[in-house]
């Protein structure tokens, strides 16, 4: 059995090990993955797929606009209307200025946000 004294220094030794295992799990600069470091990096990881999602969004409607135009020109050559190969060339435009938007700017034009 171990006396008063003993007893309570074994307490306090264990006392303060947890202490600095929960100091350890708060933050931990060397390995990058105390709780302080992983919310920062979380920032980091949210920050890049938000940018990413913009970029995507800009590419739904470059798809979109330059489907839409292969259609109208398809129409045209169906039909022999001039005016729908002057509409698809401007979609074709229309696509081609959201695709550079997505590429160098996604986050300029905002308009499923």
């Amino acid at each position: 059995m171990q006396t008063g004294s003993t007893a309570t220094a074994a307490v306090k030794t264990q006392v303060e090990a947890w202490r600095k295992t929960v100091a350890r799990y708060d933050s931990e600069p060397e390995t990058r993955e105390g709780r302080k470091e992983l919310a920062d990096r979380a920032k980091e990881a949210e920050a890049k797929r938000d940018h990413k999602m913009a970029a995507y969004h800009q590419y739904e409607i470059t798809s979109a606009a330059i489907q839409i135009g292969i259609v109208l020109a398809s129409a045209t050559i169906i039909t022999g209307i001039g005016t729908l190969a002057w509409i698809s060339g401007g979609l074709g435009l229309v696509g081609i200025a959201f695709c550079l938007i997505g590429f160098f700017m996604p986050t300029a034009i905002h308009l499923f946000s």
